[in-house]
């Protein structure tokens, strides 16, 4: 990777970089999870006015091939989480961290994102969302889809014929509005 890119490689930590800077600014004081290795559920522990939160970070590079860039990761699903309803995106690891807020980042530069911040009960609900019509539904020629990336775009619907599709893909967009940037929690 060349420098000034982002990439896979990196776009976790400098998300991970990003929520704690914008926590900090706001008078949290942050701690990171993942300095000897990668934590369970939560990234960072914020405290502020004597009130703690675990936070889980996913970062997505910003797509410039994509109609509006700006996306967001809710991470990857597996066969079990497409076939169980009851499963979660989230908390999925027996853990003492269970995040209670998780922030999705979209990093285009460290200083140009977008940040979407939910409650641990919407970002399941956001996601479960997302996986009815992107994964629970079969393909044309009648076969399961298969595990993979889990995203939305921000202000960007996917052309598709599929009208019950198209207005699910509407409904998440309307449904996860009210947290961009909102840090409010």
């Amino acid at each position: 990777m060349s420098e000034g890119t982002i990439g896979k490689q990196n776009v976790g930590r400098i998300a991970e970089r990003i929520v704690a800077n914008e926590l900090e600014f706001r008078g949290s004081r942050v701690s990171d999870l993942n300095k000897e290795g990668i934590s369970a559920n939560a990234d960072l522990i914020a405290v502020k006015d004597g009130k703690t939160w675990q936070i889980q970070v996913k970062g997505a590079s910003y797509e410039a091939n994509y109609t509006n860039g700006w996306w967001f990761s809710y991470g990857y699903c597996n066969a079990e989480i497409i076939e169980d309803r009851q499963l979660r995106m989230f908390n999925r690891s027996r853990s003492y961290y269970q995040a209670q807020i998780v922030v999705l980042v979209c990093v285009k530069t460290p200083m140009d994102y977008r940040c979407l911040v939910l409650p641990i009960k919407e970002a399941e609900i956001a996601a479960q969302k997302n996986l009815e019509y992107a994964y629970r539904t079969k393909k044309q020629d009648g076969s399961p889809k298969r595990p993979n990336k889990v995203w939305v775009g921000y202000n960007y619907v996917p052309e598709t014929k599929d009208k019950a599709k198209k207005q699910s893909m509407v409904e998440e967009q309307e449904f996860i509005k009210p947290f961009i940037n909102n840090w409010d929690f």
